[in-house]
């Protein structure tokens, strides 16, 4: 150690290690060569491997420097001591790159190790290994152990070399604003080092020899999972070459005998090098759009390496084709789509042990998300549909981070306007229709407004040439979206668990409602899919009002990367998703019922004695663009994120009325409603009562829930003849069997009362004077009519209890001051015996005659008055001139002499207490006369029922036909299929009625249970009650919980052996 310090003993030894590095480069049997590279090496290697208190620490820059200034090979002695040079010194990495780019050294190694690896014989020839050996033309087969620890060790280099301070997606040739700002601001000296290491990872050999470990790498992995006739699937033959790689060279790794690494680290290293390669590396030749991009989207100016020795010659695309098994590498380096196929037969492997390889499949598949929206629509559209297969080979990677969800939910709106189905042909016809006329929809937010009428256009465009931009969407139901999603959100454990609960959250927002895709999911999706998935998503909410899990951050699908404060638990943020994915279903079939709607407006304005009874006319998708704002990164600025409604009717969430797509999506809607609407209604319930009463998002929910239960509620109140009407001559309880469609009416009205109480009093300053719109207030002046309609002494209560809650606040304020006066008289004794008299005296209620004083007009009354709804005025001035009347007798004559009242006898008090509530009561039979309900395509349950089981029955009949025939069945036609016959098939069985659909949904209408892959219990599944053979539950614990509270007093199974017992009962004490 002390003699190497020496300047001139250095440079003999860095000569001497360079010598060997080229005549190894040129001869790889060179023993003598080989002699003197390892002994340099090792000596180098020691020095460079020292730890700081050893005596030649210091010397290490100086080594390394003279290693790196050296013109020859032994740049190689640098990378295989573990990469020694600490990152602290930024101009060495520098002078690391300038030397590799100067000497070439990464181009020359992979080449040597390439022809080392095709010189080595197969084991399987072992009659001739000898002779190849012994004639100087081959090496020995043992020779591949060495060789697999020099690709490991390579594919290492190369990871050190790119480093871990840039995130994964701001290292492409064309990063996009979102994934490379905060590295221009912060890590700008790293980006301009990748620039110089790009054009050598970008070389031809490097690429090759990178290409050939990864696979060498992802063969080991598929060998350990199956047997060795399995891995054949993944090998090229001749004829299919990976840039000109014989099939030969693709063998599973060997672990040395005495290493010191695992077999699962040499893969995880050679395999996460190879989609960072490519990451640095490949880019295509487009830039394909997506509707609805997010903040950011955009891409950075092009990146683009050119290698510095470039080769002439076909490219390896051309080329490939006509290379026998001998051929030369390939004169190229990857291109975009044979990238994409290697990342592709990568994933294949590493997927048969996920659990061990996750990080690399999160790598793999980030990668792959970024080719694809880089290829030429053609290539895309034939590659996309492979995207989709993988994931739902492992839908848990959706919530192993964040960016696949995001990833998935803008492919979900990549536009390759490919050629529509026969069974989207009529949807296609109607949305073009809409897209043209999209100066007659409902006004847009400003701010959204030019981008809004240019997607309208471009989508008019696309469905005028009969091409449809929702060919991603179509693949990704093919492959079961559907089903995916739900095996991702069925983990009970991740719902528990802050963490991983984000990420769920985060998988709901960006793949089912930012991606605007959930309105043409119900109306195109395998039917048996939605309905397991809207059933899950429903026992999801349960779960979480049972037990919320808390939040410090949530994500935010519409500005990636932004994590904001949450403001409430996970299970408000997933009824505010809920709430939202059903807002774009119901402003969606606004657009198709506008022309109807507005007929009616103008019949409804004739006819009623009222005109300023007639709905108000909302902004489209409100809800969705204020549940999260956008922060500008410049001047910190907050706007409504964009979502384009334009997009969501052009994907095929806009049917031809009275398709069977457009009877699908009511139906399924009217389903989704019943199953979420008690969640959603105590969860907007507690955000009113809570502080954060004042957000914008909240106030959306409440209008859009509340009319929904409104409509619900009044629903209930119709003859049960009128209400299944359209469900046909089958038996109801027949149809019914797969669902139990129990409405919990007493909750929903319970949560409706405290909603509408917020509404009119406490939230109507703060909100609808200050920070509303003027039509979120008429909205809200509608539902408290449509709900004072529904509910006759609903207002007189609210004004009771806003009197009562006055005179408590004064009483509370008199007893103080009394307190205080007696505390500095008494002293502490008296003080103490004064608080004990107030602890008790606030328990009380206040005095009647305090009530009456407090007995003032509703908040809501002055914002009726400023929107011009007199009827509202005077119902609330007769209901309140009632309820004094009323007080005043219970107070007697006496008890009013403070309000000037008292010279009224009782016969008088009762007189006009008499004619206030007639007033009231004539005011609201008007309204019931024109309150109409505010969504007419809701079904009742029964409906929902019947027609959903008649669909799912269609649809596994079609998945029997086409497995028997053995065609392929498409997954998206409007409810005519099945995307497998494995997922979405169902038992049938005979009856009188014709078939049944013998999957079932939990019997419990309140189970919360997220056990198994799928929310429907499939035949002689589960748990059924032995006495009615009727109900069927998920689990023994729903089977007790509901038995305990509902099932033991309706099973009829019950019923009749009480009966049986009773009647043997009384047969006994007859004969006796």
């Amino acid at each position: 150690m002390n003699i190497i310090s020496n300047t001139g003993i250095l440079s003999g030894i860095v000569a001497a290690h360079a010598w060997a590095a080229r005549a190894l480069a040129v001869d790889v049997l060179n023993d003598s060569a080989y002699v003197a590279f390892v002994a340099t090496a090792t000596n180098l290697g020691e020095l460079l491997s020292s730890q700081p208190g050893d005596q030649a620490y210091g010397r290490q820059d100086r080594l390394v420097r003279a290693l790196l200034r050296a013109d020859t090979l032994a740049v190689h002695a640098r990378l295989c001591t573990d990469a020694r040079a600490h990152p602290r010194d930024a101009g060495l990495k520098h002078e690391l790159v300038t030397a590799l780019a100067h000497t070439q050294l990464l181009e020359h190694a992979a080449r040597a190790l390439l022809s080392a690896a095709q010189a080595i014989q197969p084991a399987s020839s072992e009659g001739t290994s000898g002779a190849a050996a012994a004639s100087g033309t081959g090496l020995p087969p043992e020779s591949w152990i060495t060789v697999s620890g020099v690709a490991t060790t390579f594919a290492h280099a190369l990871s050190c070399l790119v480093g871990t301070d840039l995130r994964t997606t701001a290292l492409c040739p064309r990063p996009r604003e979102r994934d490379a700002s905060v590295e221009v601001s912060q890590n700008s000296r790293q980006l301009q080092l990748l620039e110089q290491l790009r054009p050598l990872l970008a070389s031809r050999c490097v690429q090759l020899c990178t290409g050939w470990a990864g696979l060498c790498a992802a063969i080991t992995v598929r060998q350990r999972a199956a047997d060795d006739s399995a891995q054949q699937g993944l090998v090229p033959t001749a004829s299919q070459l990976w840039h000109g790689l014989p099939s030969e060279l693709i063998r599973p790794l060997q672990l040395p005998p005495q290493a010191t690494v695992s077999s699962q680290d040499m893969v995880r290293t050679a395999t996460l090098a190879l989609p960072m390669v490519l990451q640095v590396t490949v880019s295509g030749p487009c830039d394909l759009a997506i509707a609805q991009p997010p903040v950011g989207y955009d891409r950075l100016p092009h990146r683009q390496p050119q290698p510095q020795r470039p080769s002439a010659g076909p490219s390896a695309a051309g080329s490939a084709a006509a290379e026998g098994p001998a051929a030369a590498p390939a004169p190229a380096s990857y291109s975009a789509v044979n990238a994409y196929g290697l990342l592709k037969a990568l994933w294949h492997c590493l997927a048969c042990d996920r659990a061990t390889y996750t990080c690399n499949l999160c790598a793999v598949a980030t990668v792959m998300t970024r080719l694809l929206t880089e290829l030429r629509p053609r290539q895309a559209a034939v590659l996309l549909p492979s995207w989709w297969q993988l994931l739902a080979q492992e839908p848990s990677m959706l919530i192993e981070g964040y960016g696949l969800a995001q990833d998935a939910g803008e492919l979900l709106r990549l536009q390759l306007n490919a050629p529509p189905p026969v069974a989207w042909a009529v949807g296609v016809t109607d949305a073009a229709s809409v897209a043209a006329a999209s100066v007659d929809w409902p006004p847009e937010a400003a701010e959204v407004q030019d981008a809004e009428a240019a997607t309208a256009a471009k989508a008019a465009a696309s469905l005028a040439r009969e091409r449809d931009p929702s060919y991603s969407l179509r693949c990704a139901l093919d492959a079961g979206l559907l089903s995916v999603m739900e095996r991702c959100l069925r983990a009970p454990q991740a719902w528990r668990q802050s963490n991983s609960v984000s990420k769920l959250l985060y998988v709901v927002n960006c793949v089912l409602r930012y991606s605007g895709v959930w309105p043409a999911v119900l109306a195109r999706g395998p039917v048996q899919q939605a309905v397991s998935l809207i059933a899950t998503l429903g026992a999801a909410a349960r779960l979480l009002q049972e037990k919320d899990t808390s939040l410090d951050v949530i994500s935010r699908a519409s500005q990636p990367g932004m994590q904001t404060t949450a403001r409430c638990g996970a299970g408000g943020y997933l009824c505010a998703y809920l709430s939202a994915m059903l807002e774009q279903v119901v402003d969606v079939r606004a657009l198709g019922e506008g022309a109807q709607q507005q007929q009616q407006r103008e019949e409804q304005q004739a006819a009623a004695i009222d005109a300023t009874a007639t709905a108000a006319i909302s902004t489209p998708l409100h809800l969705n663009s204020v549940l999260e704002q956008v922060v500008d990164s410049k001047d910190g600025s907050v706007e409504p994120s964009t979502c384009s409604i334009a997009w969501m009717a052009a994907a095929g969430g806009l049917p031809a009325a009275g398709s069977t797509a457009y009877r699908q999506q009511q139906l399924l809607t009217s389903f989704a409603v019943y199953q979420w609407l008690p969640m959603l209604a105590k969860a907007t319930e507690d955000a009113l009562w809570s502080s954060e009463a004042g957000a914008e998002g909240w106030l959306s929910q409440a209008l859009l829930v509340g009319h929904l239960v409104m409509d619900v509620l009044w629903r209930e109140e119709r003859p049960p003849a009128e209400a299944d009407e359209g469900a046909g001559s089958r038996n109801r309880r027949q149809d019914a069997a797969w669902w139990e469609g129990v409405t919990q009416t007493g909750q929903l009205a319970k949560s409706m009362h405290n909603i509408m109480d917020v509404l009119a009093t406490d939230a109507v300053r703060p909100l609808l004077l200050e920070h509303c719109e003027q039509w979120q207030q008429a909205a809200v002046l509608d539902l408290l009519q449509s709900y004072w309609t529904r509910f006759a002494g609903a207002a007189r209560v609210t004004i009771r209890a806003w009197a009562i809650r006055a005179a408590e606040q004064q009483h509370q304020r008199t007893d103080g001051k009394q307190q205080a006066g007696q505390a500095a008289e008494g002293g502490k004794g008296s003080s103490t015996s004064s608080l004990g008299d107030s602890t008790a005296q606030q328990r009380q209620a206040p005095p009647p005659e305090l009530v009456l004083q407090c007995l003032t007009p509703l908040p809501m009354q002055q914002l009726a008055a400023v929107h011009g709804r007199q009827d509202m005025v005077d119902y609330l001035d007769a209901v309140a001139k009632g309820l004094r009347g009323e007080m005043m007798i219970e107070c007697g004559s006496a008890g009013a002499g403070g309000s000037g009242m008292g010279v009224q006898g009782p016969a008088s008090m009762e007189g006009g207490a008499s004619h206030a509530s007639a007033t009231a009561d004539r005011l609201r039979a008007k309204w019931v006369g024109a309150v109409r309900p505010r969504y007419p395509w809701l079904l009742s349950q029964g409906q929902a029922q019947a027609g959903l089981h008649d669909l799912m029955v269609a649809e596994a009949a079609a998945a029997a036909a086409a497995t028997a025939t053995g065609e392929p069945s498409v997954a998206c036609g409007g409810g005519g299929s099945s995307g497998s016959s494995s997922r979405s098939s169902s038992g049938q069985g005979s009856s009188s009625d014709g078939p049944v659909f013998e999957h079932k949904l939990c019997y419990n209408p309140r189970c919360c249970s997220l056990d198994g892959p799928s929310a429907l219990v499939a035949p002689r599944g589960g748990k059924t009650c032995v006495r009615c053979r009727a109900a069927t539950y998920c689990c023994g614990a729903c089977q007790l919980v509901d038995w305990r509270e509902r099932h033991s007093g309706t099973c009829s199974g019950a019923a009749a052996a009480a009966a049986g017992s009773a009647g043997t009962a009384k047969a006994a004490l007859k004969k006796a």
